[in-house]
C-alpha cells in the first residue's frame, strides 16, 4: 500500500477543501503514515486522526451565522474572541485525546510570539494544540501551552512541510490552500504598511526627542493586572505578528519543499465563507484526484523520528 506524510495547510475556509483531499486519498487505497498541520489544517487534521473527520464535515455542511455566533466569546483583550468555548468544542471534536493516544504520528504547528518561532506540538492535549495553531492574531487571543504564549502557526510555516519530515515522512504531499486574494490577506497586507508608516514616523519623533531628553522614555507595556508580567494586548500580539511573518516571507527554507503539492482552486473563496464548504470539499476532491498519478509510487524511503 501506498504510503506518504501529509501537511494541511491554513486558509480559514478554504481549509475545508482538506476534508475533500482526504476523502479522496482514502478512496483511492492511500494510507497517511503521518499528520502535521497548522492553523484550519489543524483542525481538520487532528478531526481525520481522532476519527471524527465525518462528523466535522457534517457540522461545516450544515453550518449556519447562528452557530458561528455561537462560538465568538467577546473579549476584546489579546484578540475578540476569547476561545474557550472554541475549545470546549474541540475537545468533543477530539473525543479529549492526548497526541500519546493516536495510532499514527501528528503534530500541530504554532508560533511562539515571545520567541518569534515554530514550535512544534505532539505531545499532550490536542484540542489545546489546534487552539493554539489557529489562534489568528487579533481575533483569537493567544494561547498558553506549557507556559509558551501560542499563536497561528501559519505565521511560521504556512503548510508544515519541515513539520511533517520530522515525524519520520520521507515523502510528504502538501496540500496547499492559501490565497493572495483573500480580502483578510490584503486587509492585513494594508494594515501592515499603515502600521509600518506609523512606526517609522514614531522612530523619528523618538530620535528628536532625544535631543531634547537624552534619558531613556519608558515604553508603554500592556500588563497582568494580577501579576504585573508583561501581557500580549492586541495591538502588540499583531505587530508581532506582522514581523514574523516578514521573516517568513523572507525566507524560503529547502525544508518547505514537499514531493507533491495540491492545489486545490480555492483561490477564489474568502477565509470568512464557510457557507461554501460543499463546494470546497468538491475542489478538495478534484485536486487529490488530479494528483493521484503522483500519490500511488510507492516509497521506500528512510524515516527520521521527532525528538
Amino acid at each position: 500500500m501506498t504510503e506518504i506524510g501529509l501537511a494541511l495547510g491554513g486558509g480559514a475556509a478554504r481549509g475545508l477543501a482538506h476534508l475533500g483531499v482526504l476523502r479522496e486519498l482514502e478512496e483511492a487505497g492511500i494510507r497517511i503514515s503521518c499528520l502535521a498541520g497548522c492553523s484550519f489544517g489543524s483542525l481538520i487534521a487532528a478531526a481525520y486522526a481522532c476519527g471524527t473527520l465525518a462528523e466535522v464535515e457534517d457540522f461545516f455542511l450544515h453550518l449556519n451565522r447562528t452557530d458561528l455566533v455561537h462560538y465568538c466569546d467577546l473579549v476584546f483583550s489579546g484578540g475578540v474572541v476569547g476561545g474557550q468555548v472554541l475549545l470546549a468544542e474541540l475537545r468533543r471534536l477530539t473525543r479529549g485525546l492526548h497526541f500519546e493516544d493516536l495510532p499514527r504520528p501528528f503534530a500541530v504547528v504554532a508560533t511562539d510570539l515571545e520567541t518569534k518561532s515554530r514550535v512544534v506540538l505532539h505531545r499532550g492535549s490536542i484540542a489545546e494544540a489546534v487552539r493554539a495553531s489557529m489562534s489568528v492574531p487579533g481575533l483569537l487571543t493567544p494561547a498558553t501551552v506549557e507556559g509558551r504564549t501560542l499563536v497561528d502557526g501559519g505565521l511560521v510555516e504556512i503548510v508544515p512541510v519541515g513539520t511533517a519530515r520530522l515525524l519520520g515522512a520521507s515523502r510528504v504531499a502538501a496540500v496547499d490552500v492559501s490565497s493572495h486574494r483573500d480580502v483578510w490577506t490584503r486587509a492585513a497586507t494594508r494594515a501592515r504598511r499603515s502600521v509600518r508608516g506609523l512606526q517609522r514616523e514614531c522612530r523619528r519623533v523618538a530620535t528628536a526627542a532625544r535631543w531634547l531628553w537624552p534619558l531613556p522614555l519608558p515604553e508603554p507595556e500592556t500588563t497582568f493586572p494580577e501579576s504585573g508580567r508583561p501581557g500580549w494586548g492586541m495591538v502588540r500580539t499583531v505587530l508581532t505578528a506582522f514581523d514574523i511573518t516578514e521573516a517568513r516571507l523572507r525566507s524560503t527554507g529547502p525544508e518547505q519543499s514537499a514531493d507533491i503539492i495540491i492545489r486545490p482552486r480555492v483561490e477564489q473563496v474568502h477565509g470568512h465563507q464557510f457557507y461554501r464548504a460543499a463546494e470546497l470539499v468538491a475542489a478538495g476532491r478534484a485536486a487529490a484526484r488530479d494528483s493521484l498519478p503522483l500519490l500511488l509510487v510507492e516509497n521506500h524511503g528512510r524515516l527520521a523520528r521527532l525528538g
